[in-house]
């Protein structure tokens, strides 16, 4: 009978590793992809709530070192080619919510996930009021509040929905780190 033996095998490690490494960035791509796949729900698409802004704010408070301003950078370009919203508006969103969002991080770490609800629903108002504001601009003309605000209303809905698997993703990490 033959003795079996596991051996490390370290190449397969190191892509392991990586694969965590960059599962936050998987992660935020998937539900990008999954927030702009087509619905055929009449007047969704006009209310469709920006939900890629949840895991961006998710990674800067609890992973800020696996998910990066570049990442956040790269999430926004890659919205505003699948969007169809004026080339940089997302990306400069994105880069600004994450900017502010790391910088309350000591705030929200460790505390109730209503709390950092809360915080979410505030840094996501600024986000989406320069939203409304830069397509307006760019438009010259108002576009209407009430879809930007029905949007975020949507949004704050989805909180709990797209943040439960980063949380998950989150702890799994964690467990793996240790």
């Amino acid at each position: 009978m033959r003795n079996f033996t596991l051996i490390s095998h370290p190449f397969y490690d190191q892509i392991a590793a990586k694969i965590r490494q960059y599962s936050p960035i998987f992660l935020t791509v998937f539900i990008l992809l999954f927030s702009v796949a087509p619905t055929y729900l009449p007047g969704y698409s006009s209310v469709r709530p920006s939900l890629t802004l949840i895991p961006v704010f998710y990674w800067a408070v609890y992973r800020s070192y696996d998910f990066s301003i570049f990442s956040a950078f790269m999430t926004g370009l890659f919205l505003d080619f699948l969007d169809g919203t004026p080339l940089g508006i997302n990306t400069l969103i994105f880069t600004l919510f994450y900017l502010i969002t790391k910088t309350q991080r000591r705030y929200l770490l460790g505390k109730p996930f209503i709390f950092v609800w809360f915080g979410f629903a505030v840094l996501s108002f600024g986000a989406y009021f320069f939203k409304w504001l830069f397509v307006s601009i760019n438009y010259a003309a108002f576009t209407p509040i009430l879809i930007s605000f029905i949007s975020y209303l949507l949004l704050l809905l989805c909180y709990p929905l797209i943040s439960w698997p980063c949380a998950k993703l989150n702890l799994y990490l964690l467990d793996k780190e240790k």
